[in-house]
């Protein structure tokens, strides 16, 4: 009950907070999708992931041409990033109330250097974020 009670009680979180949660869920969904998974777009399994988490689980193709606005930008960024190599995660707002979580999916080529070919994309709604900071 008191769990109950700590759900829906007024929190105030910062930006800085929201971000940092916000990372943290993405990356630790991304893990474990990344280790549950044999193929990465094991739709079975990004669906039960779904479900249990309440997020959208998508892939940025950056051939892809029906990308919302934010999900292009963000490809863009990635395919025109100067190091490759050192390409990081990213959370973004978007449209609504949730947060897009990224990460990049990199390929390496033949003569050892590394590209970018898609990006794995997380939606987790602002609430979802807020719910998993624990105080």
């Amino acid at each position: 009950m008191r769990e109950n009670m700590e759900a829906k009680s007024i929190k105030k979180i910062s930006d800085a907070e929201l971000t940092e949660a916000g990372f943290s869920y993405g990356r630790s969904l991304a893990q474990f999708i990344e280790k549950k998974g044999k193929r990465r777009e094991d739709r079975k399994l990004l669906d039960s992931i779904e479900k249990a988490d309440q997020v959208r689980i998508v892939y940025l193709d950056p051939s892809d041409s029906l990308m919302s606005g934010v999900e292009g930008k963000i490809i863009e960024a990635y395919i025109s990033g100067g190091n490759v190599a050192n390409i990081g995660d990213n959370l973004q707002k978007t449209e609504g109330d949730s947060l897009l979580y990224t990460k990049p999916i990199m390929a390496e080529r033949p003569d050892g250097s590394v590209e970018f070919k898609k990006a794995l994309g997380i939606f987790i709604t602002r609430k979802k974020i807020v719910l998993s900071i624990k105080e």
